[in-house]
């Protein structure tokens, strides 16, 4: 009797083993084949542009200051990218002009824009950089920013202006209303040759 007591555990718990084990393969399976949101970047359709200016705290706590303005003009874009990263010695400086402009999530949250272009740093090189800026509403505080220089390896992660919260200031984003010359270019740019690569990392 204990021996078939024995057998029929063993053989209970193997089958157990075997379900969980199934189980757990069925579910790793199904985590690994879960659908994961891809937006495609377009030029707004109409049209729009972009001013803003500030400042944003790094993890490390380091300062970065920025004002830009971009968007759609005449069938072209235009505009300018200028950042100060205080975290540097001397501090980094990007500037230059803005060379494509896109909408990052066109079917989700509204009021962001990327702004996207080649640019000189403080040493003299030339870089592709995109800016992700967010229109919150007034006053500005719950405005936000990020940027992101693929081929040095530069991110700051997008975040509010300023200290966090409503109240936290730190400058000020317009997303501006379409008017009769903010008029698109026929055929969208190519987003990662326009802005030296993807958007991963910057997050929203």
């Amino acid at each position: 009797m204990r021996d078939r007591k024995t057998t029929g555990t063993k053989t209970k718990l193997a089958s157990a083993l075997v379900a969980s084990g199934l189980m757990v393969a069925v579910a790793v399976m199904a985590l690994r084949i879960a659908p994961t949101t891809v937006w495609a970047h377009v030029v707004p359709s109409p049209c729009d542009f972009t001013t803003g200016g500030g400042f944003v705290f790094k993890d490390d706590g380091n300062r970065v200051n920025f004002g830009i303005v971009g968007g759609c003009k005449n069938e072209g874009f235009f505009g300018h990218v200028n950042v100060v990263d205080h975290g540097f010695d001397p501090p980094g400086h990007l500037n230059g002009p803005v060379t494509a402009y896109f909408d990052p999530f066109p079917s989700g949250p509204s009021g962001y824009r990327d702004l996207c272009g080649t640019g000189r740093l403080n040493d003299g090189s030339t870089v592709q950089f995109r800016v992700r800026t967010k229109d919150n509403g007034e006053p500005g505080g719950l405005d936000r920013f990020g940027i992101k220089v693929a081929s040095i390896g530069y991110i700051v992660s997008t975040r509010e202006l300023g200290p966090p919260g409503p109240t936290g200031g730190g400058g000020n984003i317009q997303l501006h209303k379409p008017n009769p010359s903010t008029t698109a270019p026929a055929t969208d740019p190519d987003e990662i040759a326009a802005c030296g690569g993807d958007d991963s990392g910057l997050g929203q």
